[in-house]
């Protein structure tokens, strides 16, 4: 269980505020932690030895200095130094948070409602000739969003970055400055509609600072977007403070900047590590719904559903058996259709279904291949597989129906000779995912699923039954293709809750589509 998410800044850094330490694979040799034997009292007990983490990008670790060393000299030096960059901006929202409880505790007065925060983003912190500007800067913005509407986006872009570029500045030089000025601004809130005005004011500043890095990390400016995003965040964490009246469209907010800042993570392959940092602050903030820095989908479901990375076989839904009973005849439909329909596979994430379009980000090596049994490019007759069509339709058509809703998919996939999936989570846990092996290499330690923190392969007729929602990664090595019976069912909490899961279903299309919009209509 996941401890109670702190309530605002000040309790965020004296819980858990920091960074992923829960590393259960060695990066030197892939092995998990050594257990050593660990004498006390007379007797020997084995003890898992924690790895060590690398000092300078945090984001590798070790079960010795030898293997790290080996690391090193294999390509980490490189690495460490990308890494590193990358987490800088994580590590400027840790300096601005213990900058603000500084101010909170060494210049507070405590005699009625005053207090003095240091909001890095007030006016009043500026110098005289910024100060001033405020305003005309505020006007550029507006300006900027008239081009934008004119299609002028090159234009819309240059004013929305110079309109931001005393906040960037303020930034910089609160987190370079080696500790915090006597001139601390005092913010008195007895009248509640001046409470209320600056949060506003906050708030449309964080919503701008997102838009603009929604634009940047969409033109390749990714640095520069991650340092607006936790700009963002700290501007938010502190509306979240007890004494400030929050706005309702902040927990909103927080959550697409987390969620933003993660995925940045993600879709740079030398960054991936760097998610789950993302995801674990993100969690001690209440955001995004998660409760595992390994489980970061883009929709967590409303109400509490388990989380299991894996299911072992004995508590499999007895369908999971009606298919194992019946493989032999799936793999028969499966060969008959890549001896005579091979153009009918199409590369995954290639766009010929209504799923999983970014899936070919991850894929390393030669291909990962598809036929969709149900689904968006789906044949519209049972003809191409009547045995395996005729299954799930009788026995799983949960999967089926999910499919058609363009909740998930139905494919025979392939995945070709040292082929590697790179790490990464499924788009929800409204679902969970079975694998029903059908061509599997024997050297089961070179075709491998790592699912949470376990490796799992694959057997020929047995099925493999995980939440895809949490972080996972395949492994082919061998020199054999790997195919499997994949497919998408409902979360088991909700099979039998139909209205309920259709209206998460229809929430989760909802929210994806305002996430895409939320790209190219610019806040004013």
């Amino acid at each position: 269980m996941a401890a109670n998410p702190p309530r605002n800044c000040l309790e965020v850094s004296q819980a858990n505020f920091s960074l992923y330490t829960g590393w259960q694979m060695c990066n030197a040799c892939g092995l998990p932690p050594q257990t050593v034997p660990i004498v006390r009292n007379g007797d020997e007990r084995p003890q898992v030895k924690i790895l060590l983490v690398c000092s300078v990008c945090k984001s590798t670790a070790y079960h010795d200095a030898t293997c790290q060393r080996s690391h090193w000299a294999s390509g980490h030096k490189k690495e460490c130094k990308e890494l590193r960059s990358a987490l800088r901006p994580l590590n400027d929202l840790f300096t601005w948070c213990a900058k603000y409880e500084e101010a909170r505790t060494s210049f507070s007065n405590h005699s009625g409602d005053f207090k003095r925060i240091f909001y890095w983003w007030d006016e009043r912190n500026f110098d005289e000739i910024a100060a001033s500007e405020i305003k005309t800067y505020n006007q550029l913005w507006e300006q900027s969003v008239q081009y934008w509407t004119k299609q002028d986006y090159l234009i819309a872009m240059q004013g929305f970055q110079r309109s931001l570029q005393p906040f960037a500045s303020a930034w910089k030089n609160f987190i370079a400055s080696p500790k915090l000025e006597e001139k601390v601004i005092a913010m008195k809130f007895i009248e509640d509609d001046k409470a209320f005005k600056f949060v506003e004011q906050s708030i449309i500043l964080a919503t701008r600072l997102l838009f603009c890095s929604y634009c940047e990390l969409d033109g390749e400016q990714v640095h520069i977007a991650r340092d607006r995003m936790v700009q963002c965040i700290s501007i938010l964490m502190t509306m979240s403070e007890p004494s400030l009246k929050k706005n309702e469209s902040t927990r909103e907010l927080m959550d697409d900047a987390w969620m933003e800042l993660m995925l940045s993570m993600e879709e740079i392959p030398q960054h991936r590590a760097i998610a789950r940092h993302v995801a674990k602050m993100a969690i001690y903030t209440n955001s995004c719904r998660w409760t595992d820095p390994l489980q970061r989908p883009g929709y967590m479901a409303r109400c509490p559903l388990q989380s299991i990375p894996h299911t072992a076989s004995e508590q499999h839904p007895q369908w999971c058996k009606t298919l194992e009973q019946n493989w032999e005849s799936i793999v028969t439909e499966y060969d008959t259709l890549a001896r005579n329909n091979l153009e009918s596979f199409s590369g995954v994430g290639s766009g010929e279904r209504g799923s999983g379009h970014d899936d070919h980000k991850v894929v390393t090596g030669t291909s990962w291949k598809e036929y969709v049994l149900f689904g968006t490019g789906a044949k519209t007759s049972d003809a191409d597989a009547p045995i395996t069509k005729g299954l799930l339709k009788k026995y799983v058509p949960d999967a089926v129906s999910l499919a058609e809703q363009g909740g998930g998919e139905v494919i025979f996939s392939r995945l070709a000779p040292k082929t590697r999936i790179e790490a990464h989570c499924g788009p929800t846990n409204l679902r969970w995912t079975a694998h029903l092996g059908l061509v599997v290499p024997e050297d089961g330690t070179k075709c491998r699923i790592r699912v949470g923190m376990q490796w799992h392969s694959w057997k020929p007729g047995k099925i493999l039954l995980f939440d895809d929602s949490f972080e996972h990664e395949v492994h082919n090595d061998t020199d054999e293709e790997r195919v499997v019976l994949l497919l998408r069912f409902w979360h088991p909490d909700l099979s039998s809750e139909s209205a309920m899961r259709d209206d998460f279903l229809m929430e989760a299309m909802v929210k994806k589509e305002e996430a895409v919009n939320k790209r190219y209509h610019p806040p004013n």
